[in-house]
């Protein structure tokens, strides 16, 4: 692993030039400026929180790190504020990647989809993050800073890298300070790999969203951009001598987030649904959410102006477009609105077809034995000279055949899960196994993972969060197929820990193969715990 840089890493440290004057600098090669141990310390992080395999991380990651570091050299990331010094944009620039890298382990992505598709793009989400991380900052070098070659006159990044001593100052007359974030977009195809860049291509969604991001519209880069900003902040908060932990756990009070919580509360609090004799918002049914669109586009932008919300979109179409950018609406070819017919089983029709938007109900419904009974009657989509369609689920994901791909998106082992990951490093840390305090323990030749104390554990040390966001790891190992269900409603298990004098119950989960985590050495079995049923509670 990383063995073609550490082999280079035993350098000896430069010798100051005397004969260059202050503030000159000599460029130096990627390896050195990545030998130092910090920049080591985020490379190894770096290698654990990605699940590639390490031929494609040295390929695809390193090589991009190393074409950065060529690039930025010893420029800072600020000019008076956060990592001022030389060195800083580098430093900052991979700190940000695995503060999102971490971030990102608590997001089930893409958020709207099956667990399998989940699963299927989940590598290429981790990836595009780590990139959109590194590169959020590489457009200061373009527009901020003014980069001087000895003996030349102006140097830029998409030149031929630093050969001579240089130096640089930044510009201070009508600088624009929302500038650099679109001039990122400038160094994607000089920094990332072209084989890096035709994988990410094949997740259409997750690509815009990086170039969106990288080109300096976060606004409709939605999850991406929001996870390299908190994790941006969190850089800037620890630089500055803030708390890491209260910036990491911190969200931003985002438009595409002000969206969500206005449909949530809309259909959930005013709207009447599913009526059979008309007057109704709209209408459930087992596959999709339909809403009456001008309606709803209006009621949404007067609970967002009357909330103190800014951005709003005044035009009902540029409206639907941000409800399609954050993947809120399910697209109808290119457009946001769909033409339908509505006919209930009392024999209601509203006579015309109806524009609607199309929702994925666990949108608006996380859980879903909150959801109204279904519609008793038919949504049916028409075409413009009004045939009927079948509209799919989901819009078919064509994913093109590039050779790198098998490599990644084969069918997902246990290792590429960023829980698994962690719990196989949690149980090698003493009395993290059959303690009276652990969240592991073995159970009649099983392993019985105590929750949701588990979950919650491993999003306290991996992305500091304290809420709910443990709910997303859970659900993803129960999508991942590791777990022996208990019947056919449930994977909870109850366990029955008997002490002296106390006897009381655990509910947990069973992963009924312990060479998972352990490999040879499985522990012996707890004798204080036993399952007590095969029905839970």
């Amino acid at each position: 692993m990383l063995k073609w840089l550490r082999e280079r890493l035993n350098l000896p440290s430069p010798a100051p030039d005397a004969a260059l004057p202050d503030g000159w600098f000599v460029p130096q090669p990627a390896e050195r400026l990545l030998a130092t141990p910090l920049r080591q310390s985020y490379l190894h992080q770096l290698r654990q929180l990605t699940p590639l395999p390490d031929k494609l991380f040295n390929q695809w990651i390193i090589t991009a790190i190393y074409r950065f570091a060529l690039l930025v050299q010893h420029l800072p990331a600020s000019q008076n504020h956060h990592h001022a010094c030389p060195g800083g944009l580098l430093d900052h620039s991979l700190e940000v990647a695995c503060h999102a890298a971490r971030l990102r382990l608590g997001r089930l992505l893409p958020a709207e989809a099956c667990a399998e598709e989940q699963a299927r793009q989940g590598d290429a989400w981790t990836v595009a993050v780590i990139c959109a991380a590194l590169l959020h900052d590489a457009g200061k070098m373009v527009v901020d800073m003014e980069i001087q070659q000895q003996g030349q006159s102006h140097w830029y990044p998409w030149q031929n890298e630093l050969t001579q001593p240089y130096r640089w100052r930044y510009r201070t007359a009508n600088r624009d300070y929302h500038l650099h974030p679109a001039a990122s977009g400038l160094m994607l195809t000089t920094l990332l790999p072209s084989a890096l860049l035709d994988w990410l291509a094949g997740y259409p969604a997750l690509f815009a969203a990086l170039i969106y991001h990288l080109t300096g519209h976060s606004e409709r880069a939605g999850i991406l951009a929001e996870l390299v900003q908190q994790a941006d902040r969190a850089s800037v908060a620890k630089n500055l001598g803030g708390d890491l932990k209260t910036a990491l756990a911190q969200k931003a009070d985002t438009l595409p987030r002000q969206l969500l919580t206005a449909l949530r509360v809309l259909v959930q609090e005013e709207y009447r649904l599913n009526n059979q004799d008309g007057g109704s918002d709209g209408w459930l049914t087992r596959e999709a959410l339909w809403l009456v669109s001008k309606p709803t586009a209006d009621r949404l932008r007067a609970w967002l102006l009357e909330h103190g919300v800014t951005g709003v979109p005044a035009n009902n179409n540029r409206l639907f477009d941000e409800l399609l950018a954050q993947q809120l609406i399910t697209a109808n070819g290119e457009k946001g609105i769909w033409r339908c017919r509505i006919c209930s089983e009392s024999g209601w029709s509203p006579g015309e077809p109806l524009t609607l938007l199309r929702i994925a109900p666990t949108v608006i419904w996380q859980n879903t034995g909150e959801r109204p009974p279904p519609f008793a009657g038919s949504v049916t989509p028409v075409l413009e000279n009004q045939e009927t369609v079948n509209a799919p689920l989901f819009p078919e994901l064509i994913i093109p055949d590039l050779p790198v791909i098998p490599a990644v998106t084969q069918s997902v082992s246990h290792s590429s899960i960023p829980f698994m990951a962690w719990l196989k490093t949690r149980v090698t840390v003493p009395g993290a196994v059959n303690n009276p305090r652990a969240y592991v323990h073995l159970v009649q030749d099983a392993v019985f993972l105590v929750t949701p104390g588990i979950f919650k554990c491993y999003m306290r040390e991996t992305t500091g969060a304290t809420g709910d966001e443990w709910k997303l790891a859970q659900q993803e190992l129960q999508a991942s197929g590791l777990l022996k269900r208990n019947n056919e409603e449930t994977y909870i298990w109850i366990c029955e820990v008997k002490s002296p004098g106390k006897t009381r119950n655990l509910k947990g989960f069973l992963l009924p193969d312990p060479q998972l985590l352990f490999g040879e050495s499985v522990p012996v079995n707890n004798p204080w715990l036993r399952l007590v049923s095969e029905k839970s509670n």
